[in-house]
């Protein structure tokens, strides 16, 4: 954490800001800037934005995400009242979304009418509507609250190209100029009438280190010729200095008495030559005269293998059945079985509703133990009628080594006849409770012709056919080491028909979020957004090293149910369905074991 500027100084502690464009260069850094400074920040973008590095459980709770288009109205306006309804009023706003192509010069005459309006559409128009809502915003929360906003400040980003213009980009630069001259000093009259102590200001940065400008000045020529020739400082900015300045004038407490002005970040650029090209050659110019080294613009990494994502949820609706099987204690009480009436009786038609509100209803995998099915007939049926798959979980979440083989075929022949009876197919899946399934079970498995198992972790995002093992044995340490000190045997060729969809323990939600009172290695009070956060880097790490990979995310309604977790799901998938469905395609698990089969037959 940045501790650069002191937040006693600037005095934001507690205020929520609302930041544009967040996901990119400029964007990403004003998030950081103001969760140091102690702000509550919305960080809005059209594409997800990545969580910054290195927070501390403080600045997690402090951080709201959200997705949307600033020029369309009705998106800004619905994404300003969810980040009011989360962090309250919104006190500053940082209106930063813009696009430029780099990738393309083109003087007036050739200018594509179409690449003018897609400029204006974000650069203006959105910026426009973004104030509007803003401010609309600030007017009801002052009238709710019979009193006016503590500081209500508003900084656009605007550009150098604004004031000197850009040769092979007027789209963008008169846009610019527009916003923080016309714009911003329109507004700076007008803001005052809402709230008497009101400003709005520009930044203009310079050249910016960011991905925005891909590669525009790796070599030394235009790097002097457009951002070092001009400049005194004979450098380009980096990301932080614009959010520095962003933060000292969204302040009352050190910009209070500044309004309607554009202040220049950009190294005191000048509109004439100042330094000869050998003046900023470090290879002309001795090491004794050097005045700084100067730091070129990195090229963007390649971007990586755009593979599509196949996300699958499942749902283990272990309901009173986890409390009987593997979570049997002698010592449970009335309290434990309690939480799973909970899980049907709530967390199952709350899952329901949230993945009905995202579309993904009929795209999950619920495993089901014929205990729940039989026990909480109508939320069962609610499960089916989303269009889900079902899968089998045992009957009493039963553990294979707590039985018998005979046992392990009666359960899977009655929990077969429960779930055929339920859908009015055969189920194709299966997870073992716990996971905790054997040879034995894999052998059952094959003979009743299940397609899948979700339950091993030979890999963490690819299926794999299940291998045929000789059981494992622990050691006897009170034998002769001679008779221990083997290697595993190795596996036998022929792989068994199955296909294993991978699932651990870091891909679940009840381990380290639900509260067991009589298991060992429980804990239950994990900050959700650790979770979130862990999975979130999970999906971003496969997403860039792995090709065709799936990313299961396990969830039960006695843990997902909850109220402070189930938000922070909707938060994910829809942090996840931001790819877009060129990057990511949610499937049942079923459907994923049959893609993967017809590719490694």
């Amino acid at each position: 954490m940045s501790n650069d500027a002191s937040p006693s100084f600037l005095g934001l502690e507690g205020l929520h800001v609302l930041v544009t464009g967040a996901a990119g260069g400029i964007g990403s850094s004003a998030v950081q800037q103001f969760l140091d400074q102690g702000c509550k920040v919305t960080a809005l973008d059209l594409y997800p934005s990545p969580t910054p590095a290195e927070l501390d459980a403080s600045s997690h709770s402090r951080l709201n995400t959200l997705q949307g288009d600033i020029s369309d109205e009705q998106s800004i306006q619905t994404n300003v009242n969810l980040a009011t309804k989360r962090f309250g009023p919104i006190n500053i706003l940082i209106a930063n979304a813009g696009i430029t192509d780099e990738s393309h010069d083109y003087p007036i005459w050739d200018l594509p009418l179409d690449t003018w309006e897609k400029t204006y559409r974000v650069n203006v128009r959105g910026t426009f509507l973004t104030i509007k809502h803003f401010l609309q915003s600030a007017r009801t929360s002052q009238q709710t609250l019979g009193r006016q906003l503590d500081n209500l400040a508003i900084v656009v980003t605007g550009s150098e190209t604004g004031k000197f213009g850009q040769e092979g980009h007027a789209e963008y630069a008169s846009g610019k100029a527009g916003l923080q001259y016309g714009l911003v000093r329109s507004v700076k009259n007008e803001i005052v009438r809402l709230n008497k102590h009101a400003r709005i200001n520009a930044v203009a940065p310079g050249w910016v280190d960011t991905p925005m400008i891909e590669g525009r000045l790796d070599k030394p020529s235009e790097m002097w010729v457009e951002a070092q020739a001009t400049v005194p400082l004979k450098k380009i900015a980096q990301p932080e200095d614009v959010a520095r300045t962003m933060a000292f004038l969204a302040s009352h407490r050190a910009a209070g008495h500044i309004s309607g002005q554009c202040l220049s970040v950009d190294g005191g650029m000048e509109g004439r030559l100042l330094w000869k090209e050998d003046e900023v050659s470090s290879s002309s110019s001795p090491p004794s005269t050097q005045t700084l080294s100067l730091r070129s613009i990195p090229r963007m990494p390649s971007a990586p293998k755009r593979n599509k994502i196949r996300v699958a949820i499942s749902i283990d609706l272990d309901a009173v059945s986890g409390w009987l099987g593997t979570g049997h204690s002698p010592d449970n009480i009335l309290a434990d079985y309690s939480a799973g009436f909970f899980a049907a009786k709530v967390g199952v038609p709350r899952l329901l509703r949230m993945l009905t509100k995202l579309n993904l209803a009929n795209r999950c995998t619920w495993f089901i133990p014929g205990h729940s099915t039989e026990s909480f007939p109508d939320e069962v049926q609610q499960v089916v009628q989303s269009g889900c798959e079902i899968g089998l979980h045992g009957y009493a979440h039963e553990g294979a080594y707590q039985l018998t083989v005979a046992q392990e075929r009666d359960v899977l022949v009655r929990c077969i006849d429960v779930a055929t009876k339920l859908t009015g197919k055969k189920p194709v899946g299966y997870r073992a409770p716990l996971y905790q399934l054997r040879e034995s079970t894999l052998d059952l498995l094959e003979e009743f012709g299940f397609e899948y198992d979700a339950s091993l972790a030979d890999h963490d995002c690819h299926p794999y056919f299940a291998p045929k093992r000789p059981p494992l044995k622990p050691i006897d340490f009170s034998l002769p080491a001679s008779s221990w000190m083997h290697p595993i045997p190795r596996t036998s060729e022929d792989r068994r028909p199955l296909v294993c969809v991978p699932c651990n323990w870091y891909m679940e939600d009840m381990t380290p979020m639900q509260y067991l009172p009589h298991v060992p290695n429980s804990h239950g009070y994990t900050d959700v957004r650790v979770i979130e956060n862990m999975w979130r880097d999970r999906f971003l790490w496969i997403r860039d090293n792995e090709e065709d990979p799936v990313f299961p995310v396990l969830m039960h309604p006695d843990t997902s149910g909850m109220a402070h977790v189930i938000g922070m799901l909707e938060r994910l998938l829809t942090w996840l369905k931001g790819w877009g469905e060129e990057e990511v395609e949610f499937c049942q698990t079923g459907e994923i074991a049959r893609w993967w089969r017809e590719r490694n037959m």
